[in-house]
C-alpha cells in the first residue's frame, strides 16, 4: 500500500510541474559491462524548471529549501522533482539460499525535489527525498519482469533481502570553476570542482572530484552535471538549437553508511562496509531544439570488504525533452 501511495503521490507531483521546463527519462544498467550484481538497475523520471533570475521557486518546500544554499549574485533559479527506483543484488543471482559472504539483495524506492542556482562559474544544488528500501520497493517484481521478458537468469534469492524501512535524505553540493578556455571549432573546454554531501538513514557521504568538459556554449550549462544520483540540470531551456559536449568526472570520498549493506537482514551476514570512495564517468550529451540524449560509463570501487572484485561499472541512458 505504501509503495503504490507513494508512486501514485510522486506521479501527481511531477505531472503538476508539466506547464514548463525539462522532462528526462533515465536508465541505468550493469549489462553494458557484462555484470548482474551490486548496483544492478536504476530508473529515474525526473523534472526541472526553467533556470530564471528571482526566487520564485514554485513552492514554500522550494523556498524552505533554498535556505540550505548561500546568497549568490548574477544567478539563475531552479526547481525540480524525482521519482526513482534502484536495486542491487549478489554476483550470483542464480542461488535461492542466503548468500552471507556477498552483498545482500536490496531494493529502493525514492521521491525527492531540489532546488539550483546556476552561474556561468558557481553553482549550487540542494536535495530533500523520502523513500523506502525492502520489498516494499517493488524492485523484486520489477526485476522479475525483465528478466523474464529479455531471457536473463531468474533472480532467486529476493526472500533474503534487505527488510522495509523508510529513509530520510538531505543532500548539498556545490561546483566550482577553475578553468575555462576556447578549443578549435568554435568550441570550450573547462576544468571545475565539486563537492557532494549527503545526510541520511540510507546513505551518507562526503565526496570531492574534478569535472573535464568540452562543447559549445559551456557557460550556459554549467552546473548541470552532478555527483548526485539520478540528478540532472535543464540544459534544453537555453535557446540553442543544438549542441555537443563531451565530458569526465572522477571523484574521492567517504561513506559513513548504507543500508543497501548493513541494514536489517533475515539471516547473519558477514559483509562489511568499504567506507572509502572512488568513482569516475566518461560520457557525452547531445542536445538538438527540443531533446537530447546522454550516455555515460560509470566506474566505482568496492562497496563491501569481501568482494573479489576492485571496481564495477554500469551504463547510463537518458532522454530529455522540453514541456
Amino acid at each position: 500500500m505504501f509503495r503504490v501511495s507513494l508512486l501514485l503521490s510522486s506521479l501527481l507531483f511531477l505531472n503538476s510541474f508539466s506547464f514548463a521546463g525539462q522532462f528526462y527519462l533515465q536508465l541505468e544498467n550493469d549489462v553494458t559491462f557484462g555484470e548482474d550484481g551490486n548496483y544492478s538497475n536504476g530508473l529515474i523520471v525526473g523534472w526541472e524548471s526553467k533556470a530564471r533570475t528571482g526566487n520564485n521557486l514554485g513552492s514554500v518546500l522550494g523556498q524552505w529549501q533554498n535556505k540550505l544554499s548561500f546568497s549568490q549574485a548574477n544567478a539563475n533559479m531552479a526547481w525540480g522533482a524525482k521519482v526513482s527506483q534502484r536495486m542491487w543484488t549478489p554476483d550470483e543471482i542464480k542461488v535461492i539460499e542466503a548468500q552471507p559472504n556477498d552483498r545482500p539483495y536490496a531494493g529502493f524506492l525514492e521521491i525527492e525535489h531540489h532546488t539550483a542556482i546556476y552561474s556561468s562559474d558557481l553553482a549550487q544544488k540542494n536535495w530533500l527525498s523520502l523513500g523506502v528500501i525492502g520489498p516494499a520497493s517493488g524492485t523484486e517484481q520489477l526485476q522479475g519482469f525483465i528478466h523474464g521478458h529479455i531471457g536473463a537468469s531468474t533472480p532467486e534469492g529476493w526472500s533474503h533481502q534487505i527488510e522495509n524501512q523508510l529513509t530520510v535524505q538531505v543532500g548539498y553540493e556545490i561546483d566550482y570553476l577553475l578553468l575555462r578556455k576556447p578549443a578549435p571549432f568554435n568550441s570550450e573546454w573547462e576544468i571545475s570542482t565539486f563537492s557532494h554531501n549527503t545526510l541520511s538513514n540510507l546513505r551518507s557521504d562526503v565526496d570531492l572530484g574534478l569535472t573535464l568538459r568540452w562543447g559549445n556554449s559551456l557557460a550556459d550549462s554549467f552546473g548541470r552535471l552532478s555527483n548526485h544520483f539520478g540528478h540532472t540540470g535543464n540544459m534544453l531551456s537555453n535557446g540553442k538549437e543544438s549542441s555537443l559536449s563531451v565530458y569526465s568526472r572522477i571523484g574521492l570520498g567517504y561513506r559513513f553508511n548504507d543500508l543497501t549493506i548493513d541494514g536489517d537482514l533475515p539471516y547473519e551476514s558477514q559483509v562489511a562496509l568499504n567506507q572509502h570512495r572512488a568513482s569516475a564517468v566518461i560520457g557525452a550529451i547531445y542536445t538538438y531544439t527540443d531533446l537530447s540524449v546522454t550516455w555515460s560509463f560509470n566506474f566505482y570501487n568496492k562497496e563491501y570488504h569481501s568482494d573479489v572484485k576492485s571496481w564495477h561499472g554500469y551504463g547510463l541512458l537518458q532522454f530529455s525533452w522540453l514541456m
